[in-house]
């Protein structure tokens, strides 16, 4: 069975993810960020203090009885992984700052735990049937997804003046299943399964 087949949404789907929770002090810190480059007027849309996460795959829709099928094969890879720190190190753009699209502050991942993290998780959510990533996984929080070209160049000047941010480091030692409700005021997230590493 295809666990991960192209499902679209409906009562029997919920749309979720797997991520990293930040703690307040970090997620304030973003938000100061956002403040700063809001100032250039630029078309962005903004992602909110409780849209702030660190993203290790995102799933789409999938049946909802399969939710418990997904938790059992991922908490295997949480239980022998184990805490790790994270520092908010840097400013930049995809696909390029010179044609902004995805604004975000990049992670510093010292011990280099977050992409093996994420490649296991591939590995295992791959035999259940969901697509694999085919972009290598950077760490790195979305700090706002650009709209259109309005004031660009003033957009493109702040993130260089501030692409070499320095935040506050905290401790990985959990990961979320999530839940993401789309509605007009934005997505909602909500806990579905909560992973504490034990490694």
């Amino acid at each position: 069975m295809n666990y991960g087949e192209v499902m679209k949404p409906g009562d029997e789907t919920i749309r979720a993810f797997v991520a990293i929770e930040l703690p307040d002090n970090v997620k304030e810190f973003l938000e100061d960020a956002s403040s700063r480059l809001k100032k250039c007027g630029a078309d962005v849309k903004w992602v909110r203090r409780s849209g702030m996460h660190l993203t290790l795959k995102f799933l789409g829709y999938v049946k909802r009885d399969l939710i418990s099928t997904i938790e059992s094969q991922l908490q295997p890879i949480f239980e022998a992984q184990r805490s790790f720190p994270l520092v908010i190190s840097s400013l930049g753009a995809f696909p390029a700052l010179a044609k902004p699209r995805v604004i975000w502050a990049g992670l510093n991942d010292p011990e280099k735990m977050a992409a093996p993290l994420a490649s296991r998780l591939e590995d295992v959510l791959e035999l259940l049937g969901f697509k694999r990533e085919k972009r290598p996984f950077t760490p790195h929080l979305t700090l706002g997804r650009v709209r259109s070209n309005r004031n660009s160049r003033d957009l493109i000047q702040a993130v260089r003046q501030d692409s070499e941010l320095s935040g506050p480091s905290f401790i990985a030692d959990h990961a979320v299943l999530f839940e993401s409700v789309l509605k007009p005021t934005g997505a909602e997230y909500f806990v579905i399964h909560s992973f504490h590493f034990s490694g």
